[in-house]
């Protein structure tokens, strides 16, 4: 018996678990191995994509399954298989984004996850409102589309999100994770539902979920954990839903994560 059997951390990964994009430090890797040798399980919650893993598989190793696309894909990457998915509907995206083509022309970037290995990336200034691409682009898209990312200024982000919080809210989620990056998804998706279904699927294995995180996008996830811990980074709504504030991103915030549920959890 490990002194961690039945835990389950599930960290976000940008500004949580790594301290800068792609990197995680020595501190964190040591930590994750030491959590897993006593019997925890660990494993990722975030917007990418489950391939995303593959730039820091070198150092960390997840032995759970993954929250992928903010909790719109729960996914098996050892059997390389999907467990569960929570999609938008294609229709009720194109609609949106026929809205934000009419009305905010300066969007800088899409960022359509459509698949279970990349995000489709195009440059807003490519798709014009009349030009007919935009409808060409969702042609090649499945019926069911993961989640949805645009960027654009800070500003921007902020009064987007507010006009399609207040015209789309009863068909799709809309927040943010960082400051100019805005998802949409769909409304039954979340990290913290993926990971109180992830929970259920390992089948009593599990007695105490973990959740960190820093954004809008981790909200759900610190509420549905059985312990959610904030970085010290993170935003005020972030820190006003976890149960519990850790270290900063660059202190090696998921090393502090696993010393206090060793000192205070077990």
């Amino acid at each position: 018996m490990g002194k961690f059997d039945g835990f389950l951390i599930c960290s976000d990964v940008d500004s949580t678990l790594t301290y800068e994009a792609g990197k995680v430090s020595d501190e964190n890797a040591k930590a994750i191995k030491y959590f897993q040798d006593e019997g925890g399980l660990f494993t990722l919650a975030t917007g990418r994509a489950p391939s995303f893993m593959e730039h820091f598989s070198d150092k960390v190793k997840i032995n759970a399954p993954v929250v992928s696309f903010n909790g719109a894909l729960l996914y098996d990457t050892e059997k390389d298989e999907l467990i569960k998915t929570w999609p938008a509907n294609k229709a009720t995206v194109y609609k949106v984004f026929k809205y934000l083509q009419k009305n905010y022309p300066d969007v800088w970037h899409y960022s359509f996850g459509v698949n279970t290995s990349i995000n489709a990336q195009y440059e807003a200034k490519d798709h014009s409102a009349d030009d007919g691409s935009l409808d060409a682009l969702f042609d090649t898209f499945p019926d069911e589309m993961y989640k949805v990312l645009t960027v654009q200024s800070e500003p921007l982000t902020l009064e987007i999100k507010e006009d399609l919080i207040k015209t789309f809210g009863e068909e799709l989620q809309f927040y943010r994770s960082w400051n100019e990056g805005l998802e949409y998804v769909s409304l039954e998706s979340g990290k913290g539902v993926a990971v109180d279904y992830l929970k259920k699927h390992l089948n009593g294995q599990i007695h105490t979920t973990i959740g960190v995180g820093d954004y809008e996008n981790d909200i759900t996830l610190l509420e549905y954990a059985d312990i959610g811990y904030a970085v010290d980074n993170a935003i005020d709504c972030v820190k006003e839903a976890a149960d519990r504030i850790t270290v900063k991103n660059t202190e090696h915030a998921i090393a502090a994560v696993i010393k206090d549920l060793e000192e205070t959890a077990i």
